[in-house]
């Protein structure tokens, strides 16, 4: 059963993914290439004069991407569901709603922590070779809580998809923004190092919200 769901979510999503993936495997290529471009022009000594005066670690163009990605993996996923009435249907198949709706989510989960991963992976390497390894740790840390608000925001874009109220899916759609904003409140390099594990438990906690949705779904609440 749970390949069979796997199955139904990647023939879905298949072209999004493609193309986001290498959307954001584009954005980290990118910005190693800037970092590599710039040390040509202007030298090691003007990266260090970036990274230790100013605090500047020259790859914010990838900032925001994951997040983009993310809610728009969530939205393609679920929205169709919603819109056809097919959840509805799904949740009728002889299996537990909850851990259909789980499988579902642990799908785009999946996928998205495997886009992250290559895209830091070529993040990583695109740097090797031009910065200390100190620098290039921070400059590294700095982008993952980037990478973790994809995560977070996803979870959190099923929550508010899945909620057949719009008053409760328009308090959701607030509270999403003031907990996604954590995730972008500097773009210091290390500065979330030390909270980095409250980053990865609250991402972890909104893996539950989407029970209170499917909750009020199957009990066909609406405005």
């Amino acid at each position: 059963m749970l390949y069979a769901i796997f199955y139904k979510e990647w023939i879905k999503t298949r072209l999004y993914y493609i193309i986001a993936g290498i959307l954001m495997i584009g954005f980290a290529c990118y910005a190693g290439l800037y970092l590599n471009r710039l040390d040509d022009l202007a030298g090691a000594r003007k990266l260090w004069e970036y990274f230790l005066m100013k605090n500047d670690s020259q790859i914010t163009i990838l900032e925001f991407v994951p997040l983009i990605v993310a809610i728009g993996g969530a939205v393609v996923q679920f929205a169709p569901e919603m819109n056809r009435k097919c959840l509805k249907l799904t949740l009728h198949l002889p299996y537990n709603a909850l851990k259909t709706v789980g499988a579902m989510m642990f799908y785009g989960v999946a996928v998205l922590l495997l886009c992250s991963v290559v895209s830091f992976s070529v993040l990583h390497f695109s740097m090797s070779g031009i910065l200390p390894e100190e620098i290039r740790s921070k400059i590294l840390q700095t982008s993952v809580p980037w990478f973790l608000s994809g995560i977070c925001g996803y979870l959190l874009t099923v929550w508010v998809v899945l909620q057949p109220v719009w008053k409760k899916r328009i308090l959701q759609i607030i509270l999403s923004v003031f907990v996604i904003k954590m995730f972008f409140i500097t773009v210091t390099p290390g500065a979330y190092t030390p909270e980095i594990w409250i980053f990865v438990v609250l991402t972890l906690m909104t893996a539950v919200l989407s029970v209170i949705s499917l909750n009020d779904f199957k009990e066909g609440k609406q405005d």
